[in-house]
């Protein structure tokens, strides 16, 4: 089963996953873009590699991805996946966090932006899959790990559907 763990830079994604490495295989997408020659092209403006998400995706489904498999990263709900959790963090907090990782302006404000939009979110529901979203802002990442594996390993109900969070309260701090 391939659970895409996904969400704007900064909501707490990698260190969830790597909590979750203890106890299962987790793909974390950068890394294997990397490895994988799946970068376009390098995009300037946003200091970034571009993915071609379709090779990635292609690459990822050849795999065995036998039990429980966790991708990790902003763009692995474009993995054609079994469930996609979408970590959501407040903006203010989140650029807090993006400003400590020495992000500059423009790129924490784009980020920021996307967060209050939901753009991730509104991609995962498009998706089609099962989705679910959880706040991470204030919350113990072994506590988001641990909601993640009561939800998606042993089944458990949890009201972490989508949509209960709503960051458009900041629509104008951030536009």
């Amino acid at each position: 089963m391939l659970i895409a763990v996904t969400g704007t830079p900064g909501v707490g994604k990698s260190t969830v996953s790597k909590m979750l490495a203890r106890k299962y295989r987790v793909i974390n997408i950068h890394s294997y873009a990397e490895q994988h020659g799946l970068f376009d092209s390098y995009d300037e403006e946003a200091e970034s590699y571009n993915v071609d998400v379709d090779k990635l995706n292609d690459a990822i489904m050849s795999e065995s991805t036998e039990g429980y498999v966790f991708l990790d990263g902003h763009l692995s709900h474009f993995v054609d996946c079994n469930i996609i959790i979408v970590l959501r963090c407040k903006p203010k907090i989140l650029s807090e966090r993006l400003r400590k990782r020495g992000y500059n302006e423009k790129k924490i404000l784009e980020n920021v932006q996307a967060e209050v939009l939901g753009i991730i979110l509104q991609e995962s529901i498009d998706s089609h899959v099962t989705v679910y979203e959880l706040d991470c802002t204030e919350k113990d990442p072994q506590i988001i790990m641990n909601i993640i594996e009561r939800v998606v390993v042993l089944g458990e109900k949890h009201d972490i559907t989508p949509g209960k969070i709503d960051w458009s309260g900041e629509m104008e701090e951030w536009f």
